[in-house]
Order: structure tokens, then C-alpha cells, then sequence
């Protein structure tokens, strides 16, 4: 520099040193802005696969509920499927599970026997309120106006339905729609809901992780996840039965033989027979196949295993399901879940299942999967 000032050949050079000096700093700024807001996203994009995980676990878990509700011999755990693994949200067709069916009883909600047959299915349940079954409250025991309920007998029907009315003078509860059949003297009552869990697809073609209410409410759990894979194990065993010294029989697992002597209401099955037990030279036979274990003891079950009878209480009636859901023991979920933003996602492939605008891998939050294995209750 001269006692005149700069020359233009430094001004240049000067002016081209700041220019740089200012690139650099504005990359700088923005790979920090990038990293600012891929922590945030990558952090929530964890944070709402483990609530969608815990939310099937803790369902899956509470399976059933009070499956010891019954008289020792017949109740809810062999008498009502407690899971039913779906291929769809809306039962539509699929080579896969990717849904759930899930009865949850109300652990300190009313129960109680029906004391005698229902004379149609319209017609109102008359509850023995004497017996230890039926807790001691106002209500009819225990079950009031509003009320969800299912109601089973031990050969497989049954009905979810909510408590449309309640007479404790007469002890009887009405359901607030007719059911599917007049059920018989004996058949349980107990407050319960029933819930499905899957996928629905969004507008923006997102899926949104969603509970199902038996009342056909849809809940919103998780949004952004891309899959749902389920698989289901079950008893490699054909239930063991044998007649009891008086009465119904006993079975390993599901619904116990009826008496030798039993008539089937419904006219479809031989007397001491249904959709579990068949007689042979006078004793219980079980119905169900054997299983090929794996290393676990368990078997794979497939939704080819659960389509293919026997039924229950028996083909052709409407609700039948498979005997085999009786069978299940393991249900393992895994759960794959997007960041919410396409601006985080690269290509569609391997790492995103739905491409994004992200063209730099370092400002990338790649798809996150995880599985639980949950071991229901016998």
C-alpha cells in the first residue's frame, strides 16, 4: 500500500479473500443448521417407534385380562381366543399378518352368569346374583347402562355388545343390540372391550400406526410408519382331553369336551361333541392337528393356519373363527417407522421405503425398525 491508499490490485485481492472468508463461513452455518434440525428429527422419528412398539407390547400384554374368569373348568381363557392375529385392518386378504384383534377384560369390572336361557337373542340376560361370581354392587353385578360386555357359552359363541339396560330388582342386563343367538343357563358375562390395531393409509400416502375400538372409533397411536410385520407362534401339541369324572371334560388348552352325554343346542354337532372334540369309542378325541416344533417348542402359524377350520362353534355361522387361535403362545412384532419430513429422506430403497428430496446422505434420517417378542398368557 502506497502513502495514497490501496491499489486496485489489492482492493481485488482484499475483496476475493473476504468473498471466501464469507463462503466458507455461510457452509459452515449451514451444515450447523442442517445438523440443528437432523438431531430433532432423528430424535422424534426413535421417540414414535418405541411408542408404537410399547403401544402393541402393552396391548398384547393385557391380552385377555382376567383369563382365570370361569367356574375351574370352562371360562374365558378356553373359551374365547384372546388374540387374533389379522392380515388387514378390515380383514382383507394378504399372504401376512399385519394387524391385531385384541380382548381386553376389565380386571375389577362386573361378571356374572347367566341363570337362565335367554328367549331370544333381543331378550334380556337374567344374571344369578347369588352366586360368588357376580360382585355385590347397585348395578346388576357389577355391569351397568353403557357398559361393553362380552357374553360366551363353553362351545364357542359368543358376542361383544354394549349394556343397553339394567333391571337390579330383576337381575337382568339387555344388550343394547340383539345378539347373535338366545344363549343358554351358564354362559358368562363379563365387561370387556375388544380392539383392533394396523395401519391406514393417509392422504399424503403415509400410514398412520391406528387402535380400532370394538364401537368402531379410530385412534391415531403413531403416524409415519411404513410397515408392520407379525409373527405368530403357537402349540405345536394337539390339546390333550379327557372326560372328567362327572360333567364336561378337561383339555389342555381351549374348550373343554363337553359331557358324554351333551346335547348341542345349535343341532350341528353329535351330543357330547364340538368344534375341539369328537368321540371315539366313547372318549374325547381332539380335532386339531400336530404341529412341527422348532427350536423353541413352538410352531410357526401362518394365516393359512388360522383359515382353515376347524370352526368354531362351527362352519357357517356368522363370527366363526379358527379352533387353531387357541393354539397361539408368541406373537413377535416388528415395527419400521419414516421421519416425518421428506426433506430427511434420500431415495427410496433400502434405507427409506418412501423417497425424499434430501440430496446429501449427512442430512439423512434413515427409516427405523424395531422388535418385540411378547409371550402371551395360557
Amino acid at each position: 500500500m502506497s502513502a495514497r491508499g490501496f491499489t486496485l490490485v489489492e482492493l481485488l485481492i482484499a475483496t476475493v479473500i473476504t468473498l471466501l472468508v464469507v463462503a466458507g463461513a455461510l457452509v459452515i452455518a449451514g451444515s450447523a443448521r442442517s445438523t440443528f434440525l437432523v438431531e430433532p428429527a432423528a430424535l422424534d422419528t426413535a421417540r414414535r417407534l418405541r411408542d408404537g412398539t410399547d403401544a402393541l407390547a402393552s396391548a398384547l400384554r393385557g391380552a385377555g385380562g382376567a383369563l382365570s374368569v370361569g367356574d375351574g373348568v370352562s371360562g374365558l381363557g378356553s373359551s374365547i381366543p384372546a388374540v387374533w392375529p389379522l392380515t388387514d385392518l378390515d380383514g382383507g386378504p394378504s399372504s401376512m399378518f399385519t394387524a391385531l384383534w385384541v380382548l381386553r377384560v376389565v380386571g375389577e369390572g362386573g361378571r356374572g352368569r347367566t341363570l337362565v336361557p335367554a328367549p331370544g337373542p333381543g331378550a334380556a340376560l337374567t344374571l344369578d346374583q347369588t352366586g360368588g361370581s357376580c360382585p355385590l354392587t347397585a348395578a346388576v353385578c357389577g355391569l351397568d347402562v353403557g357398559d361393553e360386555a362380552v357374553v360366551f357359552d363353553d362351545r364357542g359363541h359368543f358376542d361383544m355388545f354394549e349394556v343397553g339396560a339394567v333391571s337390579p330388582s330383576l337381575g337382568q342386563v339387555t344388550p343394547l343390540a340383539p345378539l347373535s343367538r338366545a344363549y343358554s343357563a351358564g354362559s358368562w358375562v363379563v365387561e370387556a372391550g375388544a380392539d383392533r390395531f394396523g395401519l391406514v393409509r393417509q392422504p399424503d400416502g403415509s400410514q398412520t400406526l391406528t387402535r380400532v375400538t370394538w364401537a368402531g372409533a379410530r385412534e391415531p397411536i403413531v403416524d409415519g410408519v411404513t410397515a408392520i410385520d407379525i409373527d405368530v407362534f403357537g402349540q405345536a401339541e394337539a390339546p390333550r382331553l379327557r372326560d372328567a369324572a362327572t360333567g364336561p371334560g378337561l383339555a389342555t388348552y381351549g374348550l373343554h369336551p363337553p359331557a358324554a352325554g351333551a346335547v348341542d343346542d345349535s343341532g350341528y354337532w353329535p351330543a357330547g361333541e364340538h368344534c375341539m372334540a369328537a368321540r371315539t369309542g366313547g372318549l374325547p378325541a381332539t380335532r386339531l392337528e400336530e404341529y412341527a416344533p422348532d427350536v423353541t417348542g413352538l410352531a410357526r402359524l401362518g394365516p393359512a393356519d388360522l383359515a382353515d377350520g376347524p370352526w368354531c362353534p362351527h362352519d357357517g355361522y356368522a363370527g366363526a373363527f379358527d379352533a387353531d387361535l387357541f393354539r397361539i403362545r408368541r406373537i413377535d412384532v416388528r415395527l419400521r417407522v419414516e421421519v416425518r419430513s421428506a426433506t430427511f429422506r434420500g431415495p427410496a430403497g433400502r434405507l427409506f421405503a418412501r423417497g425424499g428430496t434430501a440430496a446429501d446422505a449427512r442430512h439423512w434420517v434413515t427409516d427405523r425398525a424395531l422388535s418385540v417378542r411378547i409371550a402371551l398368557k395360557p
